[in-house]
């Protein structure tokens, strides 16, 4: 038997890991219904040699598999060439990834039916959040080949929320169970990505503005040329990140409202403290309430 799944295991491509997590099903059924008939014909000890025989088998062809999946995920060629080109969006590696790790759960579950063994729910466990790690790590060491920092953070950024997403649709846990249209509550790994990625992006930008009042003439001075340098970093920025994309919809408003909340917000505050800059901002594309309409329009792709 576990030579036969050796050779299984060899011409497996990654698209058939559903093909094997049936034949997976279909041992613990097996498994079970050695229990049914050899307790009552044969005795324990025949039934545990089988038993641990079928446990081998089915552990060896879900784990085997699964390596062969990473191996395909991680030697994909397409990945620097996607990153930019999708936007910082959802890589398909990433989908694929973790459907793979959704045909898991399913196929845990089904065989919870057949009541096997605790070891062989642990293994199956275990290759979930396996399969979890190793794509957060991948995703941060393939992000590396992005050049533009502030793309390579909001890939990164897109691809955690997803992993996270999927799992709290898969467990119901992950994710404290909020109101959607007042918060949405982030893993601390997407903070970090978040954070990372206003930093470099948008960071630059807030800088422009002096954060102290300038005495006397010297004060009229400096405030214009700030106010026209702030400007042309804003309208650079969003020219560049403009056709960038954040697919989920609430991900995409809460980026929005934080970068409003960093960039509009410093921007009004030193407004305020400089009321005769006012004649300068009048145009609405220079005005608070036009930058964050444009801001309005980022991340649709």
């Amino acid at each position: 038997m576990l030579g036969f799944v050796d050779v299984i295991v060899t011409v497996l491509e990654g698209e058939r890991l559903q093909a094997v997590l049936d034949m997976f099903t279909c041992v613990c059924g097996a498994s079970h219904m050695f229990t049914a008939v050899m307790v009552s014909r044969e005795g324990q000890s025949i039934f545990n040699e089988i038993d641990s025989l079928l446990e081998r088998l089915r552990n060896r062809l879900v784990a085997s598999t699964m390596e062969e999946v990473w191996t395909l995920v991680e030697e994909d060629d397409s990945w620097a060439i996607e990153i930019p080109r999708g936007g910082g969006d959802v890589h398909k590696n990433t989908r694929f990834t973790m459907d793979c790790m959704l045909s898991m759960i399913n196929a845990q579950t089904s065989t919870r039916h057949f009541a096997p063994s605790h070891n062989s729910e642990n293994h199956i466990g275990g290759l979930i959040d396996g399969t979890i790690d190793y794509l957060n790590g991948l995703l941060f060491t393939k992000s590396e080949s992005c050049s533009d920092q502030s793309l390579r953070y909001l890939f990164l950024l897109n691809n955690s929320y997803f992993v996270a997403h999927v799992v709290y649709e898969s467990s119901g846990s992950f994710i404290p169970d909020v109101p959607w249209d007042l918060t949405l509550k982030l893993t601390p790994e997407c903070t970090k990505y978040m954070d990372s990625y206003l930093n470099v992006s948008w960071g630059p930008v807030l800088s422009c503005i002096p954060k102290l009042r300038s005495p006397g003439l010297i004060h009229h001075l400096i405030n214009t040329p700030s106010l026209a340098k702030f400007e042309s970093a804003f309208h650079k920025t969003y020219q560049a990140q403009k056709f960038w994309k954040v697919p989920d919809p609430k991900l995409r408003d809460v980026l929005r409202r934080a970068i409003t909340e960093r960039v509009i917000s410093g921007y009004r505050d030193y407004l305020e403290e400089h009321p005769e800059l006012e004649k300068h901002v009048g145009r609405e594309s220079s005005s608070p309430d036009g930058l964050e309409e444009m801001l309005g329009e980022l991340f649709e792709g």
